[in-house]
């Protein structure tokens, strides 16, 4: 299996920052200006990483997402603090897009909403799973994360888009003929 190392991430993140955009404020600006109400991907992260998620965004949108990110897409947003009015704005955006990537650092571990968007998410999934593990990790380290993490797949880079006008495989762990992979690539063929 390959993951996203870091340095990818940062790489990707340089080229969302280098070519179109002059910088994380003009990227801001971009996606509000954008009426966007329905997405791919929902992309759970903690903000300390707002780097590694922008990289992490990049490289599913070249891969053919389209990638939901709270701080981007809704820069109004306060997630500094837990309160009612932002969970229920939450709940509303994860209920737009189709499938749940949760990027896993050590600073997503620390935050206090990575963990209950994966159980919104994750308790209003459908028959099939929508909700995957997207580790980051440094290059030559493999991805070990906290035990609760095991009950979900993990994204399988690699695998990630090479049948981009289906978008099936996303993490190549089914074969073709068993009953989850046809779950999983019905799911997919949905978004695409």
């Amino acid at each position: 299996m390959s993951v996203v190392t870091i340095g990818q991430a940062l790489l990707a993140a340089d080229r969302a920052l280098s070519g179109r955009y002059v910088g994380i404020e003009r990227i801001l600006k971009d996606a509000v200006n954008t009426s966007a109400t329905s997405f791919d991907v929902f992309l759970s992260h903690s903000k300390m990483d707002d780097k590694y998620v922008l990289g992490a965004k990049q490289i599913l949108e070249e891969k053919g997402f389209s990638v939901y990110v709270d701080w981007i897409n809704d820069p109004q947003l306060d997630r500094s603090m837990v309160t009612k009015r932002t969970a229920d704005y939450l709940r509303q955006r994860m209920k737009q897009c189709s499938l749940m990537f949760y990027l896993h650092t050590k600073n997503s571990s620390l935050s206090k909403w990575c963990p209950w968007e994966m159980g919104f998410f994750d308790g209003n999934a459908h028959s099939a799973p929508r909700t995957y593990v997207f580790p980051l990790v440094f290059s030559g380290e493999s991805f070990q994360g906290q035990e609760y993490l095991e009950l979900y797949p993990t994204i399988d880079i690699d695998d990630v888009g090479k049948v981009t006008q289906l978008k099936k495989d996303v993490w190549g762990k089914f074969s073709s003929n068993e009953r989850q992979w046809r779950q999983i690539s019905g799911v997919l063929a949905e978004v695409g």
